[in-house]
């Protein structure tokens, strides 16, 4: 739960109390705009920013940025705060890891840790050292070791130039089955921790090692990677998380040719996109992403010039992924083989962008040929190929009339079942109602037959997962949202709602922070703004609680202007006391229940009446 979340961040702010002077520091040297623009595709609104929600899917920006309060809000899911929460909420860190995190990117040494501090101290710095000290091992094994003639000769006959090579930090496992393991031991780390970092397999967990030529010792863990070409695989924040490395050539192509990071606490393969890190910025500036399949597919298109490439590692391209994508643009570009493999692999993605109304084209490539050869070829082909890319569902018509007969009946059947399951994932209704009306033009056939078929083609719906939580929370969200409302209104228009603000009483309010902010607003009328209360009430949620609230309020009143501020103050209050009757009447049903349920009349009989008294009340 967000709440929870915020009362974590809050909490490690009080106890890293030493370090609120870096805080201010960070704050005043990052620019919350910047930071959010990395992850995010930001446009101007008034004098603040506004972009699609990173935290929730949505088709209507409600996320604001502002660079005068220093914080970020998203009318839609309510999460909201500054620079530290952003990148916690983001990234999945802690407060201490956002701290040196920011602090490192804006040049700020930090006070040491308080005492105790450091044996509590998460173990996720741990090993994203841990990694980036093997890419670096890896690389160093490429250019001065092992991997020196054979490897860097093969990476430069693909094309590769030593400057890309570089870039990507490529790297080379050599033979044998600790190497990594045993150079990682002596910079003191523990077996333990390294194989949390998904750098080792512990023998016993894989019982053989099928068709391979290695024999392995007998030691309880070893190397993941031997005798491979590594390429590490980063973050957004361009930190190494995981590794996909590929067979040598000349290796033991008996084994699998490529393999991955498995599943790690830093490495989740359903979100991670590989040169995301080198390519978020020229997606933003092109607004369009080329989705590749492979790691060389990515770095051959970006040495080219497609600085806007990325690929899938490990997986499946799915909707986490797309989630991040969605970040930065709603326009991806498909080029991925046209072998059988690859083109049911691009159905499979295309019908997941359809889902979440991405706009998808699918480019062309020569048959027998990856992107990465098409690159080394020729660049001016794999120009053409990309900035002629065909849009998606156009393509799946044109493949599927090119393989069927429309004139047979029994194709018409296997064209419209093909060609309506791509159909049915589109979710703009307007370009669904256009492809069925095309496809039925087409096949010579009514509308409303396929429409028919359409509706039994539909996947069944999805279950609410914990439905009655969702509900709790929803509930939860809307009157903090509403209470929220309150206090913005009347710091932003104290004046016209001083006569509304001596008559609310703070008990309403359902959190201790927002009755304290309000106890001292109706102490202090209009005398002090809302930087002297925050500075009144010590306290650093009541003090992020009335940022938000004050940006709200200015961001609606700049956008939609706010011309009764005491109408709409009268209206907040009047959902208030709407939503706490709901809530008491719920309370009081429940209680009747249970009364009932232990046979115990009298109370029941108690209850109803309180129950009928408020009920009285009018709840709407």
């Amino acid at each position: 739960m967000y709440g929870i979340f915020l009362m974590r961040y809050w909490f490690c702010v009080v106890r890293h109390a030493n370090s609120m002077s870096d805080v201010e520091d960070i704050k005043n040297r990052i620019s919350v705009v910047d930071l959010v623009g990395e992850y995010v595709r930001l446009q101007k609104a008034g004098s603040a920013w506004r972009a699609l929600c990173p935290f929730h899917n949505e088709k209507t920006p409600s996320f604001m940025v502002s660079e005068e309060r220093r914080s970020f809000h998203c009318f839609g899911c309510g999460k909201g705060g500054d620079i530290f929460t952003f990148v916690m909420e983001m990234e999945g860190l802690e407060f201490r890891e956002a701290l040196e995190q920011l602090a490192q990117k804006a040049g700020i040494e930090l006070k040491r840790f308080e005492k105790g501090d450091k044996e509590k101290e998460s173990v996720k710095p741990k090993l994203y050292n841990i990694l980036e000290l093997a890419a670096k091992w890896y690389e160093k094994n490429l250019w001065e070791g092992r991997g020196k003639e054979k490897i860097l000769g093969y990476l430069r006959g693909r094309g590769l130039e030593d400057e890309t090579i570089k870039k990507f930090r490529l790297g080379y496992a050599p033979e044998g089955w600790r190497n990594l393991l045993e150079f990682l031991k002596k910079k003191n780390f523990s077996v333990a921790d390294i194989a949390k970092t998904g750098l080792l397999v512990e023998k016993g967990f894989e019982k053989k090692i099928p068709n391979s030529k290695y024999q392995a010792q007998d030691t309880k863990y070893y190397d993941r990677f031997r005798d491979r070409i590594v390429f590490p695989v980063q973050d957004i924040m361009g930190r190494v998380v995981g590794f996909a490395a590929r067979v040598a050539p000349g290796g033991d192509e008996k084994t699998a040719k490529y393999i991955n990071t498995p599943q790690t606490e830093l490495y989740d393969k359903s979100k991670v996109l590989y040169g995301l890190n080198f390519a978020k910025t020229e997606i933003k500036k092109r607004d369009e992403v080329v989705l590749v399949e492979g790691n060389m597919d990515v770095i051959a298109s970006q040495q080219a010039g497609f600085q806007n490439t990325i690929a899938v590692s490990g997986t499946a391209f799915g909707p986490e992924q797309i989630k991040v994508i969605k970040r930065y643009t709603e326009n991806i570009k498909m080029a991925f083989d046209m072998d059988p493999a690859g083109q049911a692999a691009a159905r499979k993605s295309a019908r997941v962008c359809l889902e979440n109304d991405l706009n998808v084209r699918i480019v062309l490539l020569p048959k027998e040929k990856d992107a990465a050869d098409i690159v080394r070829e020729d660049k001016a082909v794999w120009k053409m190929s990309v900035e002629g890319a065909r849009e998606v569902v156009e393509y799946f018509f044109e493949d599927a009339f090119s393989r069927h007969d429309p004139k047979k009946s029994s194709d018409k059947k296997k064209i419209a079942k093909e060609l309506l399951n791509v159909i049915k994932d589109i979710a703009n209704p307007v370009e669904k109602g256009h492809w069925i009306k095309t496809l039925a033009e087409k096949l010579g056939v009514g509308e409303s037959a396929l429409v028919e078929i359409l509706k039994k083609a539909r996947s069944e719906p999805k279950p609410a997962i914990r439905g009655k939580e969702n509900a709790i929370l929803q509930s939860a969200g809307k009157e903090k949202a509403v209470e929220r409302r309150i206090i913005g209104l009347l710091f932003v228009f104290p004046g016209e709602t001083d006569k509304q603000r001596e008559t609310i009483n703070p008990n309403n309010f359902s959190g201790e922070t927002e009755r304290r902010i309000i106890e001292k607003l109706k102490k202090e009328g209009q005398e002090k703004n809302s930087e002297k209360i925050k500075s009144l009430v010590f306290d650093f949620e009541a003090q992020r609680l009335i940022d938000e609230a004050v940006f709200e309020v200015e961001v609606e009143r700049d956008e939609n202007g706010i011309t009764f501020p005491e109408e709409d103050l009268k209206e907040a209050l009047k959902r208030q006391r709407n939503m706490m009757i709901r809530e008491s009447r719920a309370e009081f049903s429940k209680k009747i229940k249970e009364a009932e349920k232990a046979g115990d009349k009298k109370t029941a009989k108690a209850l109803l009446q309180e129950f009928q008294d408020l009920s009285s009340q009018p709840g709407e």
